[in-house]
């Protein structure tokens, strides 16, 4: 571990208690919670009516969430969502505004378009699993025989899914989603067609422009997500990117260094033809899993103290395992944006008052 890594796992410990588990604006009415995020709509005399997003520092796992905040991990997923929506205005025009506090962003209120648009350029996670089981199709796309959890795709695969407002999205087809943009959009069935294939260009872009600005950091972008949304009386119905985007929430990144000597060890081993897939091969190899930037790090704690959502409360975290994480979050901001993470700007006060003063006068 090099120095800076000990100084921001060092620091971290003494802000175990600086958290918001339940972000609030009471003086903005009733918010409407979700996982991480509360949202608030308010009339703003320059922008008219937009969200105010607060972030706070809950994390979930397996659509749960746990009893134990990550200090900075709100403030961390405003920021990096902030800098990849700038990066991305080339390509798709976005929901963001600006952002009066580390923890709040103002967005465009719109509506969603309804799918959760993934784009996957390694055989990794919940795809990795079920290649191993033997399935051999995702969302439409057919995978090839013979490929590798960790192994880099032939092409970037676009894999939709239902959002989901309880409980887990559904993997769908390309014209499941079509169908569903028809329902919720009104279109007619060739301008929907259009419409799907649109947005399937644009996350095909956006994530091809993820995958090299992070290249350009030494790290990989494995998978991500990218939500989309229109003005409801808009006639053009013009997208707009929404959410958040390039997050360690809604993404997975390697060090590119990592996967580079890790993965070809990985593939001379499974040409010996000892293992049936590549996770048993690491059941007796653990030193060659890679190492995940993602809130995946919670997840695998999780499975080692034998949790995996399916019943039971999950245990809590650990102080160690807490600082880890935070860590983590901290160490990919600090990667992908080139600064260094400033602990004092990140936790000044939260002050309900002052915001909502401010924000019921712009």
């Amino acid at each position: 571990m090099d120095n800076r890594a000990q100084i921001i796992r060092q620091t971290v410990a003494n802000y175990l208690e600086n958290v918001l588990p339940e972000p609030e604006l009471l003086g903005l009415g009733t918010g409407i919670r979700g996982k991480v995020r509360t949202s608030y709509t308010i009339n703003t005399k320059k922008y008219g009516e937009v969200l105010a997003m607060i972030t706070s520092d809950r994390v979930s796992a397996f659509d749960v969430i746990l009893d134990r905040a990550i200090p900075f991990k709100g403030v961390v997923l405003n920021a990096i969502a902030e800098h990849s929506f700038h990066q991305l205005e080339n390509i798709v025009d976005t929901a963001i505004l600006f952002s009066p506090h580390p923890r709040i962003v103002i967005q465009r209120k719109l509506q969603n378009v309804g799918i959760e648009c993934v784009m996957r350029g390694y055989l990794w996670g919940s795809m990795a699993n079920e290649y191993e089981a033997g399935k051999r199709e995702k969302s439409g796309n057919f995978l090839q025989e013979e490929l590798l959890r960790y192994q880099q795709l032939p092409k970037p695969l676009f894999t939709p899914t239902t959002k989901a407002e309880k409980g887990h999205d559904e993997d769908i087809v390309f014209p499941e989603m079509v169908r569903i943009l028809h329902t919720r959009l009104n279109l007619n069935g060739n301008n929907c067609l259009e419409y799907a294939q649109k947005i399937q260009k644009i996350c095909q872009k956006l994530y091809h422009s993820g995958a090299e600005k992070a290249k350009e950091k030494g790290l990989l972008l494995l998978d991500t997500k990218y939500e989309f949304g229109i003005y409801p009386n808009d006639p053009d119905q013009k997208l707009f990117l929404i959410d958040e985007v390039h997050t360690p929430d809604s993404s997975r990144y390697v060090e590119q260094t990592e996967w580079q000597t890790k993965f070809p060890q990985i593939q001379a081993e499974m040409q010996i033809g000892k293992y049936s897939t590549v996770t048993a091969l690491l059941q007796q190899r653990p030193e060659l899993k890679i190492k995940e930037w993602s809130k995946q790090v919670v997840r695998d704690v999780l499975l080692e103290q034998g949790y995996d959502g399916r019943s039971g409360n999950p245990p809590s975290l650990t102080d160690t395992q807490i600082i880890e994480t935070a860590a983590r979050y901290i160490e990919i901001y600090e990667q992908l944006t080139r600064k260094e993470f400033d602990f004092a700007y990140f936790s000044q006060p939260f002050n309900e008052e002052t915001i909502v003063k401010y924000l019921k006068n712009i």
